[in-house]
């Protein structure tokens, strides 16, 4: 039987994956404008905040991708049917039937 999840209950780790790509690229563009002023000034702050949106993208899609790859992990392992093992002494009990017992006595006779 597969159930699919009804209304929005599954939709909170895909917000949260659409939003790291834009936070990425906005942090790291501040970063690299900060950065970019402190060593060159002006022109350097247009400089530094073009190579940190370029940083936060490659990072952003990066983080995406594993998110995703983890996501998909977790989902797996939660539609997996759980195999059973038996313990060791279940495995390594020695087994006696009745039947044995019964046909045994029916040659006899």
């Amino acid at each position: 039987m597969n159930e699919s999840p009804s209304g929005f209950g599954g939709v909170g780790p895909w917000i949260a994956v659409a939003s790291e790509l834009p936070c990425s690229v906005v942090a790291l563009l501040l970063v690299g404008q900060i950065l970019g002023q402190s060593i060159a000034g002006p022109s350097g702050a247009t400089w530094g905040a073009i190579l940190g949106a370029l940083f936060g993208f490659a990072f952003g899609v990066y983080s995406v991708f594993k998110t995703i790859e983890y996501l998909e992990r977790i989902d797996q392992k939660q539609t997996e049917r759980p195999k059973y093992m038996p313990p060791m002494e279940e495995i390594l009990e020695d087994v006696e039937f009745d039947l044995d017992e019964e046909s045994s006595e029916r040659s006899s006779q």
